[in-house]
């Protein structure tokens, strides 16, 4: 695959795997390698298969049902493309295991690394500042500065 094929098959990731789309799991079988890895947040272990990161997913918009993804950077290099977006949303349902806060989180910086291989992504890095989403939704107490 070219690189700029390689680059349409991560945006149409970003746009249409997003999990406020209601065809997304669709999208994710024509898109996504069953044997994906996915490196969640520098996570010690990454999650394994499709449909493991489907449940995942799935469980992270459950927290989240509103919110968007404006796509700021896109990079790509041979088998690779990097992302980097903003994401805003409301804490209205469970997610990672806290209960609603009702807070509007919006984060500057979310960076996806997607490795594609015959025209499914096979692996996907993901980095997010979780830190600064705790703060805002209220759930991590702001350091005092001195």
């Amino acid at each position: 695959m070219s690189i700029e094929q390689n680059k349409a098959i991560a945006l149409r990731f970003a746009n249409e795997c997003w999990g406020t789309n209601p065809n997304w799991k669709k999208a994710w079988d024509e898109l996504v390698s069953p044997d994906l890895v996915h490196y969640f947040c520098s996570w010690a272990e990454p999650i394994c298969g499709i449909e493991a990161n489907k449940e995942f997913e799935a469980s992270l918009f459950q927290g989240f049902p509103d919110i968007q993804q404006t796509i700021k950077d896109v990079i790509a290099q041979e088998d690779k493309v990097m992302y980097r977006s903003t994401l805003k949303g409301t804490h209205t349902g469970m997610f990672m295991g806290l209960p609603p806060t009702g807070k509007v989180v919006t984060v500057n910086g979310s960076f996806n690394l997607l490795r594609i291989s015959d025209g499914k992504i096979v692996e996907w890095w993901y980095e997010v500042n979780l830190l600064e989403v705790m703060k805002q939704m209220g759930v991590i107490a702001e350091p005092a500065l001195k």
